[in-house]
């Protein structure tokens, strides 16, 4: 069984806070997010997911998947994005800013520019839109934690002189993963390797230092 944070059931492995527990239930989450991941990738993605398609694929029961999940939608989304994030590589400091943007960018661009993890967030994007609590999982699994990840590359950035002193983490986030989202939900162009140092070299950019504008000359008053 997970411990659940506030009303989220899949956050925390029993064995994490109890060190006797049986890590069964840790292969078995791991099964049954495996075998959402195959549904995933197969003809339909999410919207024709089922908890009993599931439970089979996995050969774990039905009510052990509800005891974790809400819903498909819930299950889907730790399957193709909150799990997925230990895979993601972490822009630690390398002494360059543009490389630890590059990190931090690319690894959402791998993600989501692959099968089933692009496709079934292109299903769940509207579910996240309009059901208040996948929006808050999702806030709190995904945007934060890669939040504060840029947080602390905007911070190195500030002291090297890279990025301007008022620059908004938030913002950099946003510009950064909302270009990747448009790709994937409207405009349809590929997400590629090349898209990752265009979209950090735009931000070092926007955000750059700017010198301060020199003082104009006085003019003389009329004799």
């Amino acid at each position: 069984m997970l411990t659940r944070n506030a009303t989220l059931r899949f956050a925390i492995p029993d064995y994490v806070t109890n060190p006797k527990s049986d890590r069964r239930s840790e292969r078995s989450k791991q099964a049954i997010l495996d075998a959402t991941r195959e549904l995933l990738a197969e003809e339909g993605g999410v919207r024709s997911l089922t908890i009993e398609a599931v439970a089979a694929r996995s050969g774990v029961a039905k009510t052990t998947i509800y005891r974790r999940w809400r819903d498909k939608w819930e299950l889907a989304l730790d399957a193709a994005m909150i799990d997925m994030l230990t895979t993601f590589d972490d822009p630690i400091d390398v002494g360059e800013t543009r490389e630890e943007l590059i990190t931090f960018v690319n690894s959402a661009i791998r993600t989501l520019g692959s099968t089933p993890y692009g496709p079934a967030m292109q299903g769940l994007a509207s579910e996240v839109a309009t059901d208040p609590e996948l929006a808050r999982v999702y806030q709190e699994y995904v945007v934060d934690p890669r939040r504060r990840q840029i947080e602390a590359v905007v911070e190195r950035g500030i002291e090297r002189g890279d990025l301007g002193p008022d620059t908004d983490p938030r913002l950099v986030q946003e510009l950064l993963i909302g270009a990747i989202y448009y790709r994937l939900l409207f405009s349809g162009p590929p997400l590629d390797r090349k898209l990752g140092p265009r979209l950090v070299d735009a931000i070092l950019d926007g955000f750059r230092v700017r010198p301060a504008p020199s003082a104009r000359p006085r003019a003389n008053p009329p004799s």
